[in-house]
This record gives C-alpha cells, structure tokens and sequence, in this order.
C-alpha cells in the first residue's frame, strides 16, 4: 500500500485534538467552569473514572473516560503505523535490514528525546516536580511509551512467523498482568507495579507514583505488537470491505474478552491492567474500522482537514502544547487581552484564551506542514546532487 491510509491519520488525528484542543485547552484550561460540563458526570466521561484510585482501597471496575482511552489509543496507532511505515524497508528496493534498523533507531531516539525534553531533561536532574512525588523524567512521559511500543511493533516484523509473533504479544501481556495478579492488589498504594518502583525509585533518591511504567513496559510492548496485525492486515492484498469486517470482528472479539476479565481484574489505566488493555484495543480496532470504512473505503473526506492536519504533525503539535505550552499561553492572553472586558463578559476570559491559543497552534502546525512539505525527497534530493533533477 503506496498511498497514506486516509484513516489511521485521521484517527490519530482525532486523539490528538482531543488531547490538546480539548483535554488541555477546555478541560485543564479552566472553561469549564462556566459551563454545565462541570458536572461530576461530565467531567468522569471526559477525564477519568470517578471511581479510579479512590483513597486506598479496592478499585471499581467502573471503566474509563476519554482520557484514559487516549494513550493507549495512540498505542495502537503507533503499532498500525509501525507495520505500515517499517515493512517498506524489508521489501524488494527497500533497503534491507541496515535501512530498517536505522530508521528504527533514529525514529525510537527522536520520541524518547522529546519525552525526556518535556519531563525536564534539561534540569541536569534525575527527577523533577514536587519532592513528595517526582517524576522520572527519564522514562516518565507518554512519548516514551509510544517509542517502546513502536520500537516493539517494528522488531516484531522481523519474525516472518505469525504464530510466533502472536505468541511473543501474548507473553509480554502475560508477564505483568500475573505479577499483578499475584503480588500485591489492585489498590492505589498497594498494586505491584507501584510497589516495584517504590523499590527502583528509592534507590536513586526518589520515589513512585500513580501512572506507573518499569511493570508496564512489557505490556506496551506487547500492545504494541498486537497493533500491528491491524496494520499487516489493512496492507495486505484483501478486499478494502473484508480488511473493514475483520477489523471489527478482531475489535469486538478484543473488546468481549476485556469485559468478561473486568469481572475479576478492574479496568485502571494507571497500572494497564490486563482487562483495560483489552477494552481499549476492542475499541480502538472498532474505531479504526468504522473509520476505514468511512473514509478509506467510502471516500468520504468533507470536513476533516482540521484532524488531518493534527493527525499528520502530531509529533510536532504535542512538542508545542507540552514543550511551549506557556508560550502558546502568552500569546492567546495578548491576542484577546481587552476583548472580554469590552464584551462585558469578564467571566470568560478563559474561553477565549484558550480559543485564541488553539488558533496560535493550528497556525503553527500548518506552516509546519508547509515547510515539511518543500522538502526534496530523498531521491529527489540524490537526482538533484547528481544534476539529474534540472530540466532546463
């Protein structure tokens, strides 16, 4: 498949607007407050569970929110796009293994660099925040997720072997969710995967915190690979409607065993507990399959280019939000700074801060894909070296 898959950045679009524009722009910005959408109810479906890591007890099997879905759907995202993106290095023309494994590594090293950027690397510090909880700022961010489950999903591809890639997934879920199930509860302080960086954490001078990631590595991973048979699939020389109705099959089949293991072992993003990890592979391959059908077998495109253009700069949009987030702030407070007073509608500033802000950053990201998108090729830039490009 030469042509972009209109769907997967679409979808990877969608995430991405819901985590910047709307969970850190409305939710985290303070709009709304002066909305009805401040009501418990409200908030729980567009953040978290009510009930997730209440005090220290045992934790509801109640599900998630938006919130809680939005990482591990770029998980799998970021395993579809590996099988898509990788898998043109090991073809005939390619490049073989030595262009495969150095697009592999540079793209790993890229996200962890970012990830680290934001977590304060430049702090000289093994950790940063509040002394009462630090952060790790070397493995603490969601881009360092997406590297190891894209790292993951890539060297995954090397195994021709379907049978024992599959197997390689269902280990790597395996291994943490039985050292959860076994050691420790599914409390708040008392879970194994926090249990487990208390112990690392301490030694270095720190200490855990609720979104936990050494136990969890294994299980991005494995996640990771598992993406990427939906990747494979799409790719693969099926008809665009059997690609769409195994899609769904696959998710709804993902989505059934996830709630029947929420029976014993509560759904919490924080530690990726073996059903959340599940329910929320079911619902992203269901959305990734209405999503397929819609716009990639249908050709339906009318009013999406706003997602597209988050989908395709995603990296680029989530760097200015995290990296530059006081900056975009600045400069949606000096582009609206008299306008509710002169309105008479002091009350909300914060709504149109955080408008003007998302306007300062879709004008970024799209002068951003501008100037990605005056970049020779590689080949075009060789015939160019070689004098081959000029025509006159």
């Amino acid at each position: 498949m030469k042509r972009r898959l209109y769907s997967l950045d679409l979808l990877r679009g969608l995430d991405m607007f819901y985590l910047l524009v709307v969970h850190y722009g409305l939710l985290v910005g303070g709009v709304f407050k002066i909305w009805p959408l401040s009501s418990p109810a409200a908030k729980a479906l567009l953040m978290h569970s009510p009930t997730a890591f209440v005090g220290e007890g045992p934790l509801s099997p109640s599900g998630f929110g938006l919130l809680d879905f939005a990482q591990p759907l770029f998980i799998f995202v970021t395993g579809v796009s590996a099988a898509l993106a990788m898998t043109r290095f090991l073809g005939e023309g390619g490049g073989g293994r030595a262009a495969f494994w150095k697009r592999l590594l540079a793209r790993t090293a890229l996200l962890w660099a970012c990830g680290s950027l934001i977590r304060g690397a430049l702090t000289f510090r093994l950790f940063s925040g509040p002394a009462a909880q630090p952060s790790f700022c070397l493995f603490s961010d969601t881009l360092h997720t997406i590297a190891v489950a894209y790292f993951a999903a890539s060297v995954s591809l090397l195994v021709r072997r379907v049978y024992l890639r599959a197997l390689a997934a269902a280990a790597l879920l395996a291994l943490p969710a039985a050292v959860l199930a076994l050691c420790g509860d599914y409390t708040r302080l008392g879970n194994a995967a926090r249990l487990i960086e208390e112990a690392v954490y301490s030694r270095l001078g720190g200490g855990a915190k609720d979104f936990c990631y050494l136990l969890t590595t294994f299980t991005w991973a494995g996640m990771g690979v598992l993406s990427s048979f939906a990747g494979e699939l799409v790719k693969s020389a099926l008809s665009p409607g059997r690609k769409a109705a195994f899609l769904a099959a696959g998710g709804a089949a993902s989505l059934g065993v996830g709630l029947v293991l929420s029976a014993w072992i509560p759904p919490i993003r924080y530690i990726y507990t073996l059903s959340f990890v599940f329910e929320t592979l079911g619902l992203s391959a269901l959305l990734f399959a209405g999503l397929y059908a819609l716009y990639d077998l249908l050709a339906f495109r009318r009013g999406t280019w706003l997602l597209i253009l988050f989908g395709q700069c995603s990296l680029a949009a989530w760097m200015l939000v995290n990296f530059f987030g006081k900056a975009l702030e600045a400069a949606g407070e000096c582009l609206v700074a008299g306008v509710p007073n002169l309105l008479g509608a002091d009350a909300a500033r914060p709504l149109f801060v955080q408008v003007a802000k998302a306007a300062v950053l879709v004008w970024l990201i799209w002068q951003w894909r501008r100037l990605r998108g005056r970049r020779p090729s590689a080949a075009a830039a060789e015939q160019l070296s070689n004098g081959q490009g000029e025509r006159e």
